[in-house]
């Protein structure tokens, strides 16, 4: 089983979780890339959230701004441990303007910054997006992602899983970071050959300053190949950037699409 693999079980009543300890890391990758490990201490028991939405109509407000014109709807979160981590879909007014799934709930806690920038506070706000296209299905206003086939849903869970992340493992997430579904890089849905994430921050969706001052900023969810996060971790973002210009990546997610680093089959360590 991959680490993203725990967003694809069902939420039920409430049980008890386990807390992450703060990443401690002196590994870096050849790119430059710090390594984060991660270590599961005692149980700490369910944690309902103590802030819910602090920022969403401010978030909504932003996005709508920029992706103007459609409708939308929410997939409401029923049940919240530390975090209450909603997904909204905005429609564009044409039936085949591509879905905008986006997150409000992240940026309600600040995220946990390493020691060596825990003073930059215009990072440690965030939530995060990502493109479908037009044609996905993902149901409507009162549907319920169990309602609908994996297939379908992966990318609400996917960025469901991820928006918790930082507040559930006490670290960040910020641009170029790459989480690998488990070492062996297993695929996030079945069928398809993407073996993880990486978070970019194209001009798309600026940051967001809120009336009490907190910086948001909106990450774009790529899902990614194997070679790609290895080459990342090689070559830094910076390096992988170029290569999802040079191959024209589309901003809507293209399931079908190449792998930009399949001629990169360097091991590892």
């Amino acid at each position: 089983m991959g680490l993203l693999d725990r967003f694809k079980k069902k939420r039920g009543a409430p049980s008890p979780e386990k807390e992450r300890t703060a990443p401690r890391t002196e590994e870096y990758s050849p790119g430059g890339s710090a390594i984060y490990r991660y270590q599961t201490p005692e149980d700490r028991g369910f944690r309902p959230p103590e802030d819910v939405c602090v920022s969403m109509e401010a978030v909504e407000k932003h996005m709508e701004s920029i992706f103007p014109g459609g409708d939308g709807f929410v997939y409401h979160e029923i049940v919240s441990d530390l975090v209450h981590i909603d997904v909204h879909v905005l429609r564009g007014p044409r039936e085949d303007d591509g879905l905008v799934l986006y997150t409000t709930g992240m940026s309600d806690l600040p995220m946990s910054l390493p020691e060596e920038i825990s003073d930059r506070e215009d990072l440690k706000y965030a939530e995060l997006y990502m493109i479908l296209p037009g044609g996905w299905d993902l149901g409507g206003e009162g549907s319920s992602p169990k309602d609908l086939p994996y297939e379908s849903v992966w990318p609400i869970q996917m960025l469901k899983f991820l928006a918790r992340f930082p507040h559930e493992y006490k670290t960040w997430l910020g641009w170029g970071h790459s989480i690998p579904n488990g070492p062996d890089y297993a695929p996030v849905c079945p069928g398809l050959g993407f073996g993880g994430a990486v978070l970019t921050q194209p001009s798309l969706v600026p940051p967001l300053e809120t009336e009490d001052g907190k910086l948001i900023h909106f990450y774009m969810v790529v899902p990614a190949y194997k070679q790609e996060i290895e080459y990342k971790l090689k070559y830094g973002m910076e390096g992988l950037h170029q290569r999802f210009v040079e191959g024209k990546l589309s901003m809507a997610l293209d399931i079908r699409r190449p792998n930009f680093c399949a001629d990169f089959q360097e091991v590892l360590d």
